[in-house]
């Protein structure tokens, strides 16, 4: 089934025609920026409203500018705060398994996404509200039981839960399928938050802040 109706794709282009940002049917309709920019990027802005979005575009490279600097000094906190080993499994957590361009993160394994939405509720306390969760199956797959799994594992209702059939196949190494979980209103916010920490950390890492002196014998295949 489609994660997003045919309705609201529509309403989509319909508000690019009339000059709205990215960033605002972002807000306005809660889709992720990549898939707003999929679906607006051959949309032809009416003439009459060239003029507004250029003006929108111009003052939101400053206002992007703005946030990432706001995300970097809070990634900063979390990473000085009692949040830090939280902060650091969700960073290292997020470049390994989140999407690079929305605030996406995609797991077959229950723990990782506990310890995301963990994070994500406690240190960021982002609300239930604007979190969506899909559920992705192949054909086959028992949906009454995989839904009650995530369920659980995510403390979201299923009836607040989306289902996605890929139809390519009808095998599937995992037993539950996979688990998206995406943060609608203020994930642009999140996403570059995640940057951030990972930035940061690796950072620290590379600097040598947390790896002490090696040992002559600490190397592979020494006896």
């Amino acid at each position: 089934m489609r994660v997003h109706s045919n309705k609201k794709l529509l309403q989509l282009r319909s508000l690019r025609r009339r000059g709205y940002s990215i960033n605002e049917i972002c807000d306005l309709l809660q889709i992720p920026k990549t898939t707003v920019w999929h679906h607006v990027r051959k949309v032809k802005v009416r003439p009459e409203y060239v003029q507004l979005l250029k003006s929108k575009q111009g003052g939101g490279l400053n206002k992007t500018k703005k946030k990432w600097q706001q995300a970097r000094l809070l990634a900063q906190r979390l990473l000085a705060s009692k949040d830090r080993e939280l902060s650091i499994a969700a960073a290292v957590l997020y470049w390994a398994e989140g999407s690079k361009n929305s605030p996406d993160f995609v797991n077959s394994d229950a723990n990782m996404i506990r310890l995301y939405l963990t994070f994500v509720r406690r240190v960021l306390r982002v609300s239930d509200d604007w979190l969506r969760v899909t559920v992705r199956l192949v054909s086959g797959m028992n949906e009454k039981d995989c839904m009650k799994y995530w369920s659980t594992v995510t403390n979201i209702p299923i009836s607040n839960m989306k289902l996605f059939i890929n139809d390519g196949g009808s095998k599937s190494r995992t037993k539950y399928g996979m688990c998206r979980v995406v943060i609608g209103k203020g994930g642009a916010n999140v996403l570059k938050l995640m940057h951030s920490l990972i930035g940061l950390y690796a950072s620290e890492l590379l600097k040598g802040r947390f790896l002490g002196p090696r040992s002559s014998t600490d190397r592979i295949g020494t006896s």
